[in-house]
């Protein structure tokens, strides 16, 4: 299983690449802001170079800003010209329901990676892995894998239940590999909790995209803190008595 760091801060990419955890970096306008990016869009892709070349040959997920089907494929053309390991987060449709695995399949070949996000059932998924399986095989020669497709399990869980979100997850899986869908990944979104990182992980899923402050929280135990200061002060009791 890998994990993707969700923030757009360099200093917390760095810390975790540094800890051997960071697989990738997804980000979202919502994100940059939040870690202090300024700029408008100009802002969003010096901070998107600055991190896609921090983790290369690592993935980097850059979210379009449009509803609109051409102004999305310029956007995620610009984007994927930035660096080599750019992957363009797509919502599998509009706000209204109208699908954009049209443009999904296009970019995809056109040699775009793209991760098509926002979804929450398991139909959603097998399309939009048909769509990207669709594009590859289109223009073979410019395929780039892997491409992913994020499921928001939290989303799923506070609709339907915690049992639910895991059973997507873990169809989805089974259906990928039982129909042998090579190069494409499942990445589990809104991911809120250590209880969460927990649970996800034994799904099957390839990816889970979890914030910082997450990770940081799934390190910690109140038991494993008791222990250490008890190995300490036996170890420093043992060398008095050595010495």
């Amino acid at each position: 299983m890998k994990i993707f760091i969700d923030s757009a801060d360099t200093e917390e990419v760095k810390k975790y690449l540094s800890a051997g955890l960071c697989d990738g970096v997804t980000t979202n306008p919502t994100i940059c802001l939040k870690c202090g990016v300024a700029g408008g869009m100009e802002g969003i892709k010096r901070r998107t170079i600055q991190i896609a070349k921090l983790i290369e040959p690592r993935p980097m997920s850059v979210e379009v800003t449009s509803e609109n089907p051409e102004e999305i494929l310029q956007q995620a053309r610009d984007y994927a010209k930035l660096a080599e390991n750019i992957a363009v987060k797509i919502t599998i449709t509009d706000r209204e329901g109208k699908s954009f695995l049209p443009v999904i399949q296009k970019l995809v070949s056109e040699g775009v990676r793209v991760n098509v996000t926002a979804m929450t059932t398991f139909n959603q998924a097998i399309l939009a892995a048909k769509a990207i399986k669709s594009g590859m095989e289109a223009n073979p020669e410019k395929a780039k894998t892997p491409h992913f497709i994020s499921i928001f399990a939290g989303r799923i869980s506070e609709e339907q239940g915690v049992e639910r979100a895991f059973n997507v997850l873990k169809e989805l899986r089974n259906w990928l590999d039982f129909h042998q869908y090579k190069g494409i990944e499942i990445i589990v979104g809104s991911v809120r909790t250590p209880e969460n990182v927990e649970y996800w992980s034994r799904t099957g899923a390839h990816i889970l995209t979890i914030p910082p402050e997450v990770i940081a929280k799934s390190l910690l135990g109140a038991r494993t803190k008791e222990t250490v200061a008890q190995f300490i002060n036996d170890a420093k009791k043992s060398m008095e008595e050595l010495a």
